[in-house]
Protein backbone atom coordinates (compact mmCIF):
# COMPACT_ATOMS: atom_id res chain seq x y z
CA UNK A 1 0.00 0.00 0.00
CA UNK A 2 1.47 3.32 -1.08
CA UNK A 3 1.43 5.98 1.66
CA UNK A 4 0.49 9.53 0.73
CA UNK A 5 1.32 12.59 2.84
CA UNK A 6 -1.01 15.57 3.22
CA UNK A 7 0.41 18.76 4.72
CA UNK A 8 -2.20 20.30 7.05
CA UNK A 9 -1.73 24.05 6.56
CA UNK A 10 -3.76 26.43 8.69
CA UNK A 11 -3.65 29.09 11.38
CA UNK A 12 -1.25 28.62 14.30
CA UNK A 13 -0.10 32.10 15.38
CA UNK A 14 -2.60 33.61 17.80
CA UNK A 15 -4.49 30.32 18.23
CA UNK A 16 -4.75 28.08 21.28
CA UNK A 17 -3.77 24.40 21.23
CA UNK A 18 -7.35 23.27 20.66
CA UNK A 19 -7.81 25.56 17.64
CA UNK A 20 -4.47 24.44 16.24
CA UNK A 21 -4.91 20.71 16.70
CA UNK A 22 -8.65 19.91 16.77
CA UNK A 23 -9.26 20.13 13.02
CA UNK A 24 -5.91 18.51 12.22
CA UNK A 25 -6.66 15.56 14.53
CA UNK A 26 -10.09 15.26 12.93
CA UNK A 27 -8.58 15.22 9.42
CA UNK A 28 -6.05 12.56 10.39
CA UNK A 29 -8.83 10.37 11.82
CA UNK A 30 -10.98 10.79 8.71
CA UNK A 31 -8.26 10.12 6.13
CA UNK A 32 -8.29 6.64 4.63
CA UNK A 33 -5.58 4.23 5.81
CA UNK A 34 -2.92 5.10 3.23
CA UNK A 35 -3.05 8.88 3.90
CA UNK A 36 -0.88 10.44 6.60
CA UNK A 37 -1.65 13.95 7.80
CA UNK A 38 1.42 16.07 8.54
CA UNK A 39 0.87 18.55 11.39
CA UNK A 40 3.23 21.55 11.08
CA UNK A 41 2.78 22.23 14.81
CA UNK A 42 4.61 19.09 15.87
CA UNK A 43 7.85 19.59 17.76
CA UNK A 44 7.32 23.34 18.12
CA UNK A 45 9.51 25.18 20.57
CA UNK A 46 8.23 27.59 23.18
CA UNK A 47 11.27 29.73 22.39
CA UNK A 48 10.71 32.89 20.39
CA UNK A 49 14.36 33.19 19.37
CA UNK A 50 15.32 33.94 15.77
CA UNK A 51 16.95 30.49 15.49
CA UNK A 52 13.77 28.78 16.67
CA UNK A 53 11.69 30.73 14.15
CA UNK A 54 14.09 29.82 11.33
CA UNK A 55 13.87 26.15 12.33
CA UNK A 56 10.05 26.25 12.17
CA UNK A 57 10.07 27.85 8.71
CA UNK A 58 12.69 25.37 7.45
CA UNK A 59 10.74 22.39 8.83
CA UNK A 60 7.50 23.61 7.27
CA UNK A 61 9.16 24.23 3.90
CA UNK A 62 10.70 20.75 3.97
CA UNK A 63 7.28 19.26 4.80
CA UNK A 64 5.61 21.13 1.92
CA UNK A 65 8.39 20.02 -0.40
CA UNK A 66 7.99 16.35 0.49
CA UNK A 67 4.18 16.12 0.76
CA UNK A 68 1.85 14.78 -1.93
CA UNK A 69 -0.89 17.38 -1.38
CA UNK A 70 -1.63 20.46 0.74
CA UNK A 71 -4.87 20.88 2.65
CA UNK A 72 -5.20 24.53 3.67
CA UNK A 73 -7.92 25.22 6.24
CA UNK A 74 -8.74 28.92 6.72
CA UNK A 75 -11.85 29.26 8.91
CA UNK A 76 -13.45 32.72 9.18
CA UNK A 77 -13.44 32.62 12.98
CA UNK A 78 -9.63 32.52 13.04
CA UNK A 79 -9.13 34.75 9.98
CA UNK A 80 -11.13 37.53 11.66
CA UNK A 81 -8.60 37.61 14.52
CA UNK A 82 -5.47 37.50 12.41
CA UNK A 83 -4.74 36.53 8.79
CA UNK A 84 -2.70 33.33 8.56
CA UNK A 85 0.40 34.63 6.81
CA UNK A 86 2.22 31.32 7.26
CA UNK A 87 -0.59 29.41 5.56
CA UNK A 88 -0.50 31.81 2.60
CA UNK A 89 3.27 31.21 2.33
CA UNK A 90 2.71 27.44 2.41
CA UNK A 91 0.07 27.72 -0.33
CA UNK A 92 2.52 29.75 -2.46
CA UNK A 93 5.33 27.25 -1.82
CA UNK A 94 3.04 24.42 -2.83
CA UNK A 95 1.94 26.23 -5.96
CA UNK A 96 5.53 26.91 -6.99
CA UNK A 97 6.36 23.23 -6.36
CA UNK A 98 3.31 22.13 -8.39
CA UNK A 99 1.69 20.40 -5.41
CA UNK A 100 -2.04 19.68 -5.57
CA UNK A 101 -3.91 22.06 -3.29
CA UNK A 102 -7.26 21.84 -1.52
CA UNK A 103 -8.48 24.98 0.24
CA UNK A 104 -11.30 24.84 2.79
CA UNK A 105 -12.75 28.11 4.07
CA UNK A 106 -16.10 29.50 5.13
CA UNK A 107 -14.68 33.02 4.82
CA UNK A 108 -16.12 34.96 1.87
CA UNK A 109 -12.91 37.03 1.63
CA UNK A 110 -10.91 33.85 1.10
CA UNK A 111 -13.50 32.49 -1.32
CA UNK A 112 -13.16 35.63 -3.48
CA UNK A 113 -9.35 35.70 -3.32
CA UNK A 114 -7.23 34.80 -6.37
CA UNK A 115 -5.66 31.93 -4.36
CA UNK A 116 -8.76 29.93 -5.13
CA UNK A 117 -7.98 30.13 -8.82
CA UNK A 118 -4.72 28.25 -8.29
CA UNK A 119 -6.16 25.62 -5.99
CA UNK A 120 -7.08 22.25 -7.34
CA UNK A 121 -10.28 22.34 -5.36
CA UNK A 122 -11.99 24.53 -2.81
CA UNK A 123 -14.72 23.80 -0.28
CA UNK A 124 -16.55 25.58 2.52
CA UNK A 125 -16.81 22.46 4.70
CA UNK A 126 -13.82 20.54 6.08
CA UNK A 127 -15.58 17.18 5.73
CA UNK A 128 -16.08 17.78 1.98
CA UNK A 129 -12.41 18.68 1.54
CA UNK A 130 -11.30 15.54 3.38
CA UNK A 131 -13.69 13.38 1.35
CA UNK A 132 -12.26 14.86 -1.86
CA UNK A 133 -8.71 14.07 -0.72
CA UNK A 134 -9.68 10.51 0.26
CA UNK A 135 -11.02 9.89 -3.24
CA UNK A 136 -8.07 11.60 -4.90
CA UNK A 137 -5.29 9.91 -2.90
CA UNK A 138 -7.02 6.74 -1.70
CA UNK A 139 -5.77 3.37 -2.83
CA UNK A 140 -6.78 2.46 -6.34
CA UNK A 141 -7.77 -1.11 -6.92
CA UNK A 142 -7.69 -1.83 -10.64
CA UNK A 143 -9.73 -4.98 -10.12
CA UNK A 144 -12.70 -2.77 -9.15
CA UNK A 145 -12.89 -1.55 -12.74
CA UNK A 146 -12.41 -4.77 -14.63
CA UNK A 147 -15.02 -5.32 -17.28
CA UNK A 148 -15.81 -8.86 -18.15
CA UNK A 149 -15.67 -9.33 -21.87
CA UNK A 150 -17.86 -11.96 -23.52
CA UNK A 151 -15.90 -14.82 -25.03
Amino acid sequence: MSKKHVYLAGPIEGCNDEEINEWRDYAKREFVDNIIGINPYRAESISDSPESKKRVVMKNYMDVTSCDLILAYLPKQMNDRRPSYGTVCEIAWGYSLQKPLVIVSDDENVQRHPLLYISGAHFTDLYDGIDYINVLLGEYDASDNLIEMPC
